[in-house]
This record gives C-alpha cells, structure tokens and sequence, in this order.
C-alpha cells in the first residue's frame, strides 16, 4: 500500500538549512525532516497526555500497594503471570 504524501513549504533559518544541507545527504532530507517531525509530535502528545493524567492515581485508591515492599509483590506476582518457556521455538540448549 502506498503511502499518501503532501508537499509542504517551510520557511527555516539560514543556519539551520545550512547544517541541514552539510550533515544530510540530498536525496535523505525529507525522510530526515518527516521522522525528526514525527519524534517531536509523538513526544508533544506524550507530554499533553502525562499532563492531562496527572492526578488520576490516588494513593487512597490502592492501599495494597503503599510500601515499596507492597510494590515489589506486585511486580513479581505480575511477572510470574506473563513467563514463558521457549525452548520448543529455541531449542533446548540455546544459550
């Protein structure tokens, strides 16, 4: 499947295009700019969804888990629910 593209056009300081031009090849710099633009978003979005969360666990609500002993139960309990044993896909002896 083909992936729809659009033309943008950006204005960027002289400096900025100048080491954009010195440190990537010519025929790499969209796909540069598009995954330099998608890191930045994803990480905006992050940050307005840890904005728009905080708050929402209340130590009131989960009494179970209120010493750091409490925590590491927690932990180990839950990893024991999610082992697998792969040596049928690996092979017994695989290191």
């Amino acid at each position: 499947m083909r992936t729809v593209k659009e033309r943008m056009n950006l204005y960027i300081t002289k400096s900025v295009m100048d080491d954009l031009r010195r440190t990537v090849p010519a025929r790499e710099r969209t796909r540069f700019v598009e995954e330099v633009l998608a890191r930045e978003i994803r990480r905006r979005k992050l940050k307005a969804a840890l904005k728009a969360s905080a708050g929402a666990w209340k130590d009131e609500d989960h009494p179970e888990l209120a010493t750091f002993e409490d925590v590491n139960r927690w932990i180990e309990e839950g990893r024991k629910g999610f082992t697998r044993d792969f040596s049928k896909e690996w092979g017994e002896n695989r290191a």
